[in-house]
């Protein structure tokens, strides 16, 4: 429960009335040694109730300090001291007051160690209470030490209050105070969580440099987090060589992954190869995704055979470049003509000097010169991949029929079809829809329907898409077979709009009109 300022000063005379009070009684009932007390000097006293402390025996002591007030013999500084740390260890607020104001009436002026335990114990306080003790140690005119100051900047850090927790850091620069390793770990734990990745790193870089103490492989490796999560480059640079060189750390795949993000979109190839090359280490298999960054770091810092070559090595170490991996080739390559001829002269070199040319890499250049429009470049380069050694694969086929069907070249889809069978190569689902797709560009489309039967006769189901293209084709044409695609469509489990049965029913209705007027 919270206490309020005139409240907690209440508190806290009572409490030192109380504690007068509890030392009184002990002392009427410990009169009977008094004899032997008188002979003990306050020096024994205090190293009885520091011996105490040292065990962590807050009853003991307590017990020593009444001995003392009944020999009436003053505790001196380092008997209060030792008495406030028992206090602090155990957050024992109460007595912690009431060891200072008894400290305050015997005389004895606290120094930073007193406030310091005094500190220490309103930690499970509310904040009043804290800055209660902070107040008083100003009062007395007594200079912070990094301890205390470690305990206010820890309190800062746990109410999140990161800019507070800099303030003391800079005061304590002012005052050529080097802070203690764990409030600089907290402070920068904050700012990398709080997503300043740069003052992080530059907080434990001053660090570092004004100290001979090292920061922690748990900080750096979170300022190397929330650098990459925020796609810092800088920070990045400046983390990954101090966590896995200097710290000889291997970070989990899941910050491999963050950084390998960063390499990707900063055009940082050499970091992404080094993140690679962490994941192996770290027994984490390579995947596509993996190379895919690693590609993409290389087209964005203008390394477009590299990222050629690439492909080549993802097959050797048994990765398949899938039509995903090499799409930042593609979007490098299809900007105008002149990249194309670029990306096609380094298809040359790497054949050439025999630097691994994967059919990736083919494939990727006949999808560019299709979406420019060149299809008869794509041909020829379909043509040509004897000449590098390799043979066209499905891909290959889809890549070429999506040109056939932007051109509407009919007669060339026919003869890749024949090629696909040629080559012996079973046609999948996506070629019978693509002659599908390519025959409804027709006038005459009556093929559309021969390749839906052997799409079907081949143990595929016709996608959804398949059947709204040919519903579209018949209705533009006012196809009475519109009506039969709709119903198998039905067939195949699909469901189909009611705006589109209403609207294929219309159109019947009125077509059979027509028919019977006329």
């Amino acid at each position: 429960m919270f206490v309020g300022e005139e409240q907690e000063t209440r508190l806290v005379a009572g409490t030192a009335m109380f504690s007068i009070r509890t030392l009184a009684a002990a002392g009427t009932r410990l009169a009977r040694h008094a004899s032997t007390s008188a002979s003990t000097t306050t020096a024994q006293h205090a190293m009885q109730i520091i011996a105490a402390a040292n065990l962590g025996r807050f009853p003991d002591a307590l017990d020593h300090a009444t001995r003392m007030k009944a020999a009436n013999v003053n505790p001196d500084l380092s008997s209060y001291n030792a008495l406030l740390s028992l206090a602090a260890r155990d957050g024992s607020w109460l007595f912690a007051w009431a060891i200072f104001d008894d400290m305050l009436n015997a005389s004895v002026r606290p120094n930073s160690l007193s406030f310091l335990h005094l500190i220490q114990a309103q930690r499970r306080r509310p904040t009043q209470a804290f800055w209660n003790a902070i107040q008083r140690m100003h009062e007395f005119g007594v200079t912070p030490t990094p301890a205390i100051y470690s305990h206010i900047i820890d309190f800062h850090v746990q109410e999140g209050n990161l800019e507070s927790a800099l303030h003391l850091l800079l005061s304590m620069k002012k005052h050529d105070l080097i802070p203690e390793l764990s409030s600089v770990h907290a402070v920068v734990s904050l700012a990398a969580e709080c997503g300043y990745s740069r003052l992080a790193i530059e907080l434990a870089t001053y660090f570092e440099h004004v100290s001979l103490r090292r920061l922690d492989d748990a900080t750096w490796t979170q300022c190397l987090s929330s650098s990459a999560e925020h796609l810092y480059m800088d920070g990045v640079l400046t983390c990954w060589p101090i966590v896995t060189q200097e710290l000889n750390i291997l970070p989990p795949e899941g910050l491999c992954l963050s950084v390998l993000s960063t390499a990707a979109r900063c055009g940082l190839p050499d970091l992404a190869t080094d993140v690679l090359r962490a994941l192996k280490a770290g027994g984490v298999p390579w995947h596509e995704h993996h190379f895919a960054s690693l590609i993409e770091a290389f087209c964005r810092n203008n390394q477009l055979k590299e990222a050629l070559v690439t492909l080549h090595i993802m097959r050797s170490n048994d990765v398949e470049p899938t039509h995903t991996t090499a799409s930042f080739i593609f979007e490098t390559v299809k900007s105008d003509v002149d990249s194309l001829d670029s990306a096609w002269a380094i298809i040359d070199d790497i054949h050439s000097s025999n630097s691994g040319l994967d059919i990736a890499a083919l494939r990727v250049i006949i999808q560019a010169s299709i979406f420019l429009g060149d299809l008869q470049r794509a041909v020829g380069i379909y043509k040509s991949f004897s000449d590098y050694g390799l043979a066209p694969d499905l891909e290959t086929f889809h890549l070429l029929l999506d040109g056939c069907i932007a051109a509407r070249h009919r007669q060339l889809g026919d003869i890749l079809l024949a090629d696909v069978k040629e080559a012996k190569l079973e046609p999948d689902v996506r070629v019978y829809e693509k002659m599908i797709q390519l025959c409804l560009t027709q006038d005459i489309y009556e093929d559309a329907f021969f390749y839906l039967e052997e799409m079907k006769a081949a143990r595929f189901v016709p996608p959804r898409r398949v059947y709204e293209a040919l519903m579209k084709k018949c209705s533009s044409v006012e196809d009475p077979r519109g009506e039969m695609v709709l119903q198998e469509m039905k067939e195949c489990g699909y469901e189909v709009d009611s705006r589109e049965q209403s609207g294929e029913s219309q159109r019947q209705h009125w077509r059979r009109r027509r028919t019977a007027t006329v």
